[in-house]
């Protein structure tokens, strides 16, 4: 293994051993931005999601599921790094009567076959995937020719005033998880994906990005 691979798992498991030790205070640290926009955002991204009976489904980085609530009715298969928030995912799903399969899995290394998924989408994840047009270079992977992919996401500004804020920032932010000063839009392109639309959900920040390979 060649030392910057073996740095990248070294880095791989301080990650992990974050999203482990916050999980259980994550979502009370999230309520107040959750209560402002994130759950009015979240009906904003799957009221575009063309999910159906028969669609298979991909959900990168469920977290603490809180997209579970507004999960359509398709067989969904979400992933996260975090052993532990996956079990505050499978907690919230069971409570809500909803079967998603979860698993631990690190977005960088998908555990599917290529061209499997008829959708993919995540929320807030991307900014933290330690490698993220590698992540997003997977979700396109496991994705059908005609799937669709999509991102809602914060994302460096537009403002060069606000940009060196946020860089400013970015260290202590990092602390928690995830990078405030991603050029995520850019990343996607990167990947291979072809964005089709993207919705301007609060200044240049946040971000509903829609792609397809």
């Amino acid at each position: 293994m060649r030392e910057d691979e073996v740095n990248a798992m070294a880095k791989k498991g301080v990650d992990l051993r974050r999203y482990d030790r916050i999980a259980g205070i994550y979502d009370v640290f999230e309520s107040p931005m959750e209560m402002m926009n994130f759950r009015k955002w979240r009906s904003i991204l799957f009221s575009h999601l063309p999910a159906n009976r028969d669609s298979l489904v991909l959900e990168v980085g469920v977290g603490t599921g809180k997209n579970i609530p507004y999960y359509p009715e398709s067989r969904i298969v979400a992933i996260d790094i975090s052993k532990k928030m996956i079990g505050k995912a499978k907690k919230r799903a069971e409570s809500l009567g909803k079967k998603p399969d979860l698993i631990v899995a690190d977005a960088e290394s998908l555990p599917f076959k290529d061209k499997v998924f008829d959708i993919a989408f995540a929320t807030f994840v991307f900014c933290s995937v330690e490698n993220p047009v590698k992540g997003l270079e997977e979700v396109k992977r496991v994705l059908k020719d005609n799937g669709k992919a999509f991102f809602m996401e914060h994302m460096l500004p537009a403002s060069r005033v606000a940009r060196t804020f946020f860089h400013l920032l970015n260290p202590i932010t990092r602390l928690f998880g995830p990078e405030i000063n991603r050029r995520t839009d850019e990343n996607i392109v990167n990947a291979g994906f072809k964005i089709v639309d993207q919705k301007y959900l609060l200044g240049t920040v946040f971000r509903l990005v829609v792609s397809e390979k």
